[in-house]
C-alpha cells in the first residue's frame, strides 16, 4: 500500500488477449494500486478478500494509450479549444487513451511558469485521466524559468513555434539559445515546424487575411524549409529534436536523411492533425 493505514486497490483481469509491444498472449492481469504486478496464465492473487475480478474473455487487454500533443481549453488569437480537460479527457477515456499531455503556451513577454500555473490550474479540477504539460517557449530573455520549471515543476519538454508571427513565433537566435538550454537541461526540444515570415507575406501579398488562407499558406516546402532549419540549429548545439505534427513527404524525408546522417530525432506523422505514428530516436 502506498499510504499507511489504506486498504489496497486490488484488480485481477481474468482471460483476456494481452497485447503488449512485444507479443499477443491469452493471459491475466494482476493490478495493485494501479502497478502491473503480474502477467500470466491462471492468476490466484491472495488474498482473495478485496480482490475485484473483471473477466475478459475473448476482449483485448491493452496498456492505455498516451495523446502525446493536446490543445484543451487553448485560447487562440481570439477563440478556444471546443474540448475543456473535462470533456477531452473524458473521451479521451472512452477511446482508450489514459493520459495527454498539453500545452502551456504562454504570450511573447509573459512568465512561463505561469503559464504552466494558470494551465494546470485549468486541468486540476477536470481531468478524467493523467496529464503532464509541455511549456512553450515563446521568447527569450533568461534561462532560469526553464531551469526552475524542470528541477522545480517536473516539465521534461519544451516547445518552440516557428510559426504565427508576432504572437508565437521566435527567431533563429531564439531558438538556439532555447535548444541550447534543452540540451544542459536534459529536456526535450520540439518545434513547430513551418516559415511564419514567408506565411505571412504571401498572405499578404495575395490579399487574403481570411480563414480561407489557412490552407493556401502551408505548402509542402515551406514545412520542409523550416523543418531543415531546426534540424541544423539542434545539430549545431547537440541537442535531440522532436518534430511534431509532420504533415508532408518533404519534411519527413528531409528528417528521414537527417536520421541517416546519425543525427536524434523524433518525428510524428500526421495526415489530418489527429492521427500520428511515432518514430523513435536512433540511438537513444
Amino acid at each position: 500500500s502506498l499510504c499507511p493505514g489504506r486498504a489496497r486497490q486490488r484488480l485481477l483481469i481474468k482471460g483476456g488477449k494481452v497485447v503488449n509491444d512485444d507479443l499477443s498472449v491469452v493471459a491475466d492481469v494482476y493490478v495493485e494500486d494501479g502497478v502491473v504486478h503480474q502477467v500470466g496464465p491462471n492468476l490466484n492473487p491472495e488474498p482473495s478478500t478485496g480482490l475485484v475480478v473483471l473477466d475478459a474473455t475473448n476482449k483485448l487487454v491493452i496498456p492505455g494509450g498516451i495523446d502525446t500533443h493536446t490543445h484543451m481549453e487553448f485560447p487562440f488569437m481570439g477563440s478556444r479549444s471546443k474540448d475543456d480537460f473535462y470533456t477531452g479527457t473524458k473521451a479521451a477515456i472512452a477511446g482508450g487513451t489514459t493520459m495527454i499531455i498539453d500545452f502551456a503556451i504562454p504570450q511573447k513577454g509573459c512568465s512561463l511558469t505561469e503559464a504552466f500555473d494558470t494551465w494546470k490550474s485549468w486541468a486540476d479540477p477536470k481531468v478524467c485521466c493523467d496529464y503532464s504539460l509541455h511549456v512553450a517557449v515563446t521568447w527569450w530573455s533568461n534561462k532560469q524559468e526553464m531551469e526552475s520549471l524542470v528541477q522545480n515543476k517536473g516539465v521534461n519538454s519544451f516547445k518552440m513555434f516557428m510559426a504565427y508571427k508576432d504572437i508565437y513565433m521566435v527567431n533563429d537566435e531564439e531558438l538556439y539559445e532555447a535548444f541550447s538550454c534543452c540540451k544542459e537541461l536534459g529536456a526535450v526540444a520540439q518545434v513547430h515546424a513551418e516559415n511564419g515570415e514567408l506565411i505571412a507575406q504571401k498572405m499578404l501579398a495575395m490579399g487574403i487575411t481570411g480563414p480561407e488562407g489557412h490552407e493556401l499558406c502551408r505548402p509542402e516546402e515551406v514545412e520542409a524549409e523550416a523543418t531543415q532549419r531546426a534540424i541544423t540549429i539542434a545539430n549545431a548545439v547537440n541537442c535531440p529534436l522532436y518534430v511534431v505534427h509532420v504533415m508532408s513527404k518533404s519534411s519527413a524525408k528531409v528528417i528521414s536523411n537527417a536520421r541517416r546522417e546519425g543525427k536524434s530525432l523524433i518525428l510524428i506523422c500526421s495526415d489530418n492533425g489527429t492521427g500520428g505514428r511515432i518514430m523513435p530516436t536512433q540511438g537513444a
